[in-house]
């Protein structure tokens, strides 16, 4: 091998160290029916090609979680971010059961905290726009506020918590909506996709 190609191999071998392993975990209930999180997720795909993608509506639509396998991925990334829909201020149901069947004693947290250490960010969409969440909106709160439980669920497992990414008023109806509507939210989505593979980089 000559001494160019080595030089080539040592720098590239660096460049594929320094790329993080970023995880995915998609907590919509049912992305065939969805415009704004699955356009996102379309992005991240795009965007972020090695990033693994996992689709908790796809994998488990019996709600039967593979603990195993969803604990082995979390393992290998280092950096994991949860996509969802705000639902009633809180995960989908299909996350919370991941959520609560995933992270259990002993593996996120208590005797040990295998998590230790990964960054973890929230990226999520609501249906009322940006302004509703303020103290003098209808929602009473910032989506910071409302994010409470991410950063203490973050802090017991020893993850960083590296904020929320969050873009509002994105619903979009068949029938109910105009396609300049749906429009409008699909240009959204890329935005918020843009914004987050930015603070990931």
């Amino acid at each position: 091998m000559s001494l160019l190609n080595i030089i080539k191999s040592f720098f590239s071998s660096k460049k594929e160290q320094a790329m993080p392993n970023i995880l995915v975990i998609s907590g919509h209930s049912n992305l065939q029916q969805s415009t704004a999180n699955s356009a996102i997720l379309g992005e991240l795909a795009n965007n972020l090609p090695n990033a693994e993608i996992r689709k908790l509506d796809e994998l488990y639509p019996d709600f039967n979680i593979n603990i195993e396998a969803e604990q082995a991925a979390l393992l290998k990334a280092d950096i994991i971010i949860w996509q969802f829909p705000v639902n009633w201020y809180h995960f989908p149901a299909i996350m919370q059961k991941w959520l609560s069947d995933v992270f259990t004693y002993g593996f996120a947290y208590g005797s040990e905290q295998k998590l230790t250490g990964k960054k973890l960010y929230i990226s999520c969409t609501t249906a009322s726009p940006e302004e509703a969440y303020q103290h003098d909106g209808a929602q009473k709160h910032t989506i910071e506020e409302f994010s409470y439980a991410y950063q203490q669920t973050a802090a017991l497992c020893g993850l960083e918590f590296c904020g929320i990414i969050h873009s509002g008023n994105m619903l979009y109806i068949p029938g109910m909506n105009t396609e300049e509507d749906k429009e409008n939210v699909i240009a959204k989505a890329k935005q918020h996709a843009e914004r987050l593979v930015s603070a990931v980089k």
